[in-house]
């Protein structure tokens, strides 16, 4: 019927529902395409439509948006009472206005999404479907402020299924909001291992005689994202004075030590490619510090570093190709423990994918520092070596960590 539309000349083809069918339908980025856009119409709507018709009087002027700038994930509370109707409006008073950037990674230009919400008394979500929301993207989300309770969860790929809910992707953590405005940025270089700043259970802490590491794999430059368990390759080793103490296939795992002050070294390598991984393919961390048995669990002082870069939701710097570009660095502990004192810092660049290195020029002190990354070519690769008053050092390399100026995704 919408080919036949089509052969006889038809913009668009609008589908009255029965009265008894749902006119709910939802556009999707893969499968064949229609000749012309089809639209299906609840039927009191239709009947209105068709009776203009008839008589004559029938233009419609349509304006067809396929990712909407705009979001609403909204939870209706009332307390005390159950009213003879419910209304609902979203005002700036009941909601948080998320201004949310989703990055390209490669691959699709489209990605899922999903928003779980519960009460506070409630143990799970109960949300049957991820949305879809294209790559490079900024969308406002009106999320309900209050004591309820959510968690965003995106996946850098396009999960061909819709039903059920979104298992892999970086998550934030579970929170309630106030109303205010907020922005976000998902899958932002530089991403890398780290500690999540707000999730008290991805701490990695010491207890007694254990080690109880609990690093992500990846965590992206908002700090606060993180993905588990989803590395092509990973591996982790644990020194003690020197000597290996263990080999590990993540960095969250329990480590047995022994009592008394030592130093420790973790090291912590990462690989994930596809065409849908583009940034942050390869990475290595290696943390130093002392540590000793200490009654109840206590934070393990692995020196942690934020980045940024001026980068455009693409990953790559903005600005004329051919051009040095400054990026920010920030040091700090892990939640729990107080901020570093006496750091220094220094920045390595490549931009051959790690095969040749060289220094930068890096300035600042204690948790704040600026690099000045000098014109190139490719992908920009980064290698940072941070010291701490306390002993506390980490070295980090990033391989493709984002990608020059004047580059475009295909």
């Amino acid at each position: 019927q919408i080919a036949d539309a089509a052969a006889a000349g038809a913009a668009v083809a609008l589908l009255v529902r029965p009265a008894d069918w749902s006119a709910w339908t939802v556009w999707h980025p893969d499968g064949d395409r229609l000749p012309v856009p089809a639209l299906a119409v609840a039927n009191d709507d239709g009947q209105k439509l068709l009776d203009r018709v008839q008589k004559g009087r029938s233009s419609i002027d349509l304006t067809l948006t396929t990712s909407s700038p705009y979001l609403y994930d909204v939870f209706h509370v009332e307390t005390g009472r159950i009213p003879e109707r419910i209304v609902h409006r979203v005002t700036e008073t009941n909601s948080m206005r998320i201004k949310t950037r989703y990055a390209y990674n490669g691959g699709f230009d489209w990605v899922r999404e999903q928003r779980f919400g519960w009460r506070p008394w409630q143990t799970y979500s109960w949300l049957d479907e991820s949305r879809i929301v294209a790559t490079p993207s900024e969308r406002e989300e009106w999320v309900s402020a209050g004591d309820s309770m959510w968690q965003h969860r995106v996946n850098h790929a396009y999960p061909w299924n819709e039903f059920g809910p979104l298992m892999a992707g970086m998550v934030d953590r579970p929170q309630s909001y106030r109303p205010g405005h907020t922005a976000e940025t998902w899958f932002g270089p530089v991403v890398r291992p780290a500690a999540p700043k707000g999730v008290p259970s991805l701490v990695s802490t010491r207890a007694g005689d254990t080690l109880r590491l609990r690093v992500p794999e990846f965590v992206d430059s908002a700090g606060g994202h993180y993905t588990i368990g989803e590395a092509d390759q990973v591996n982790a080793k644990v020194w003690r004075d020197g000597t290996l103490l263990t080999d590990l296939p993540d960095a969250r795992q329990d480590v047995t030590t022994t009592p008394g002050d030592a130093a420790y070294r973790v090291a912590l390598t990462t690989a994930r490619g596809g065409d849908d991984w583009q940034w942050g393919t390869r990475t290595e961390t290696v943390w130093q510090f002392r540590s000793g048995n200490r009654p109840g669990p206590a934070p393990l002082p692995l020196l942690q570093v934020d980045y940024r870069v001026p980068t455009d939701l693409s990953g790559r710097v903005s600005g004329e190709p051919g051009e040095p570009h400054v990026i920010n660095l920030g040091l700090r502990h892990q939640d729990g423990l107080a901020a570093p004192q006496g750091t220094t810092l220094k920045v390595e660049v490549s931009f051959d994918e790690g095969g040749h290195w060289k220094p930068v020029w890096s300035a600042g002190r204690d948790m704040a520092y600026t690099a000045r990354i000098p014109a190139g070519n490719g992908t920009v690769s980064l290698k940072v070596h941070a010291t701490d008053r306390s002993g506390n050092a980490v070295t980090q390399t990033i391989i493709r960590a984002y990608g020059t100026a004047g580059g475009s995704h295909s």
